[in-house]
């Protein structure tokens, strides 16, 4: 009888100890993504409506200016120069389109739906506020160094079934770094982003400088922000697919 009284009050106890620190965990998570958005212009970040950047992406020697719109949760267009032709895509709603003529097309055409659901990301200007209103789940994975830096590592699935790992100043609450995994036709791709050069535009706070990695591309791309726009008024006619 004792030793199951033991037993029994061993159990408690152990449980008692997951559920504290898992609770610990999901309050550190918390409040890490809450300096976070504190950092980052707290009310006037996550007041965010829309964004216009005007910007230089660097990749194989070629300086690439681009424009990008963005309106919260409704749609995106970005125009790229490449070798004086400009290449256009929109997300518009559930549903996105592309032109580019260095593929030889002409006109717009449909985006697979797959990609317009990885893309869907790009529509929340507000990142990681109200991560759980979203659909995202948050796992606190530890402390590292990253660069020199003091990093929490947090682990974010997203609700489009992404994984994406936030690499979180300790003294800055920014993020410096994101790796971010995705499935495409099937298997797995990681893309990674390095951020730095933060200015405050209009109390909200952006990465001037960031270093992108992804397979799709020979070598690393350097975007550098000439310009950030907060709150524009904006035409939501610009993300329609045009017709041909």
């Amino acid at each position: 009888m004792r030793i199951q009284l033991k037993n029994s009050l061993l159990s408690v106890l152990v449980l008692g100890l997951i559920l504290h620190v898992l609770s610990a965990k999901a309050q550190n998570v918390d409040e890490i993504f809450s300096k976070h958005i504190s950092a980052m212009g707290g009310e006037k970040y996550t007041g965010l409506k829309s964004v216009k950047i005007e910007a230089t992406a660097q990749v194989m020697g070629m300086d690439l200016p681009s424009t990008t719109t963005i309106m919260q949760g409704r749609g995106l267009r970005s125009e790229t120069t490449v070798q004086g032709m400009a290449i256009v895509q929109g997300i518009d709603g559930n549903s996105g389109w592309m032109i580019n003529p260095m593929t030889g097309q002409t006109g717009a055409v449909a985006l697979p739906e797959e990609q317009v659901k990885m893309s869907a990301g790009q529509l929340d200007l507000t990142g990681l506020y109200q991560y759980k209103e979203k659909g995202h789940t948050a796992e606190y994975v530890g402390e590292e160094t990253l660069e020199g830096a003091a990093v929490y590592v947090v682990k974010v699935t997203m609700a489009n079934g992404g994984i994406a790992t936030h690499y979180i100043s300790k003294d800055t609450y920014y993020i410096l770094k994101s790796a971010v995994k995705v499935s495409v036709q099937g298997q797995d791709v990681e893309v990674k982003s390095s951020f730095s050069d933060f200015k405050q535009v209009d109390g909200v706070t952006f990465p001037f400088s960031s270093e992108i990695e992804s397979p799709a591309m020979p070598g690393v791309m350097t975007m550098l922000v000439k310009s950030v726009q907060v709150n524009p008024s904006i035409d939501e006619s610009i993300f329609a697919m045009p017709k041909n």
